[in-house]
């Protein structure tokens, strides 16, 4: 499967979960900020797409989101996963996750429904250490599995 991360990090949290996914998966990583022209990032040669998002307030970073509004595939011939790094607050997580698949839907792409989500570091000592190498390893194993899943029709 060619496949791809596709992130944004603002503390340097989510990064950190796209880089080990990247490694794991042997495949490119592109940090949203380090692209100021979101129409350059080609997704149409990935049959999987990894996007990874920090949450604040149930929302997905606004990078994120302008990246995904402004996607423009002609086909629905890839799976999107999606991971992210949050407080560990209320139900943000499943918020975040579905306004993500809102938006692809409403551009006939899938989303596929197991997600990742992870703790990160917040502002002063909460949460510090986070992500931490537990979550990190788990961060690699969800990734092979979701890979595996698709190659076996599993998803």
């Amino acid at each position: 499967m060619n496949t791809v991360v596709v992130y944004s990090s603002k503390g340097g949290n989510t990064q950190k979960v796209a880089q080990e996914i990247g490694q794991e998966l042997n495949c490119e990583t592109i940090k949203l900020s380090d692209q100021p022209d979101f129409s350059k990032i080609q997704l149409k040669d990935y049959s999987i797409v990894f996007l990874g998002t920090w949450i604040r307030g149930g929302h997905a970073c606004p990078e994120m989101v302008k990246f995904l509004e402004k996607l423009d595939l002609p086909d629905n011939n890839r799976n999107f996963a999606l991971f992210m790094t949050w407080a560990g607050g209320g139900k943000s997580n499943a918020w975040t996750f579905m306004k993500v698949k809102n938006i692809l839907q409403a551009k006939n792409q899938k989303l596929l429904p197991d997600y990742y989500k992870c703790l990160g570091k917040t502002f002063g000592f909460a949460r510090k250490g986070h992500p931490n190498p537990q979550e990190l390893a788990d961060a690699r194993k969800w990734a092979r599995n979701m890979i595996a899943d698709l190659e076996t029709g599993s998803e």
